[in-house]
């Protein structure tokens, strides 16, 4: 089964997500450090520049970010 990609304006808060993309961590000399990470996580919040999970980390919606719907998710709603 292929992971289907999302738009960013078709995410559902509190739903799971496969995210891949840059994110906000810290500072370091005054200025954000970006970083990359791959993380299956409840989105909490949408705004026009960050996507926002549960656990805190903060996607940039710039080139750089995927979002898919995990496979185990997939496979229950088809099971529906």
């Amino acid at each position: 089964m292929e992971r289907v990609s999302v738009k960013i304006k078709d995410i559902e808060v509190g739903k799971e997500y496969l995210l891949s993309g840059d994110i906000e961590n810290g500072y370091v000399d005054g200025k954000p450090y970006i970083c990359h990470e791959e993380v299956t996580r409840v989105v909490k919040r949408v705004t026009d520049t960050h996507i926002f999970c549960e656990c805190g980390r903060r996607f940039l919606i710039n080139e750089n970010l995927k979002v898919s719907v995990p496979i185990w998710r997939q496979r229950a709603e088809t099971a529906l």
